[in-house]
């Protein structure tokens, strides 16, 4: 069984034809903005193939891709080379060459998928047919990493349109190319937009999965983040704000979208609860600063809209 998709030859891992039960291949599938493509695909065991036969089809879009499982990596064959990467391995590999994966288990993989000009504008000096291995605490692994953690967590928001998607498309760029090209990062300054904003982005998506805890500090998000409390705190300066700033509005905001809910039956007192404050009285005093109303007053208000 082959099915070409994207320009790829997709079989199952030892090429014969499954029956229904036991194959699977479920993929989210987000088209980002200037032909930038990201998927996440839940499948059993498969072979996918980049052959000669369809380098004739003339597409030529770098695709970066990673595979997670418990069981193990995956193989990817080139030429002669036989090369067996571990799990959480990024395949950096252009449609003009021919290649293979082979992931013989049940596994995740994520790709993203990005026109070549987008990363020759970068790196004049790209080569035609690139193709580079990045296992997990290799040079380059960790922007290579951050690109496919920064591509997830936006595309699974939904929330990103416009000139924010644009710009947040051309970091996922500007991350694949450092990773690509040591001599070409090592030229950009340390705090560089596109790892900067990512790497706050996550950041943000750590603190707002964490609200409803009333003692979580910045040492205990430095700790899960496997950061320094300083630079957890200098990603929030970068951005013009800090840590506990941004804590407290996040969790001012949880609360208003909460009251706003007409299905949340909850008491105000609950909700306090829930977004972390543990003082009702200085909870209600926050919430009428930042939004020039009491608790109260703003579930009557929104949901009643």
């Amino acid at each position: 069984m082959g099915r070409d998709v994207m320009g790829f030859d997709f079989r199952t891992a030892d090429g014969s034809t499954p029956t229904p039960e036991a194959f699977r291949f479920d993929c989210d599938f987000h088209a980002l903005s200037g032909g930038t493509v990201y998927t996440h695909v839940s499948h059993t065991p498969s072979h996918y193939r980049r052959t000669t036969a369809l380098l004739k089809d003339g597409l030529d879009e770098i695709t970066v891709t990673a595979t997670h499982s418990a069981s193990g990596g995956c193989i990817v064959r080139h030429g002669r080379r036989e090369i067996a990467l571990p799990s959480g391995s990024v395949l950096v590999v252009a449609k003009t060459r021919a290649h293979e994966v082979l992931i013989p288990w049940r596994a995740d993989t994520y790709t993203l998928q990005m026109p070549r000009a987008a990363i020759a504008g970068l790196l004049p000096g790209l080569e035609e047919a690139p193709l580079h291995l990045f296992a997990p605490g290799a040079p380059g692994a960790d922007r290579v990493a951050l690109a496919m953690s920064y591509a997830a967590l936006f595309t699974g928001q939904g929330t990103l349109a416009g000139t924010p998607l644009v710009s947040a498309v051309g970091h996922l760029h500007e991350l694949v190319a450092s990773a690509i090209d040591a001599h070409w990062a090592a030229s950009l300054p340390p705090e560089h937009a596109a790892a900067s904003s990512a790497r706050l982005a996550l950041l943000q998506r750590s603190v707002r999965a964490r609200l409803g805890d009333a003692d979580l500090s910045l040492d205990t998000l430095a700790r899960l983040c496997h950061k320094s409390p300083r630079a957890v705190q200098q990603q929030f300066a970068n951005a013009g704000t800090s840590f506990s700033e941004f804590l407290a509005e996040a969790r001012l905001e949880r609360a208003r979208d909460l009251l706003a809910n007409p299905l949340e039956r909850r008491l105000v007192l609950e909700i306090a609860l829930e977004c972390g404050f543990t003082n009702f009285p200085a909870f209600s005093r926050a919430f009428r600063r930042r939004f020039g109303m009491t608790p109260t007053e703003a579930r009557a208000l929104l949901t009643h809209r």
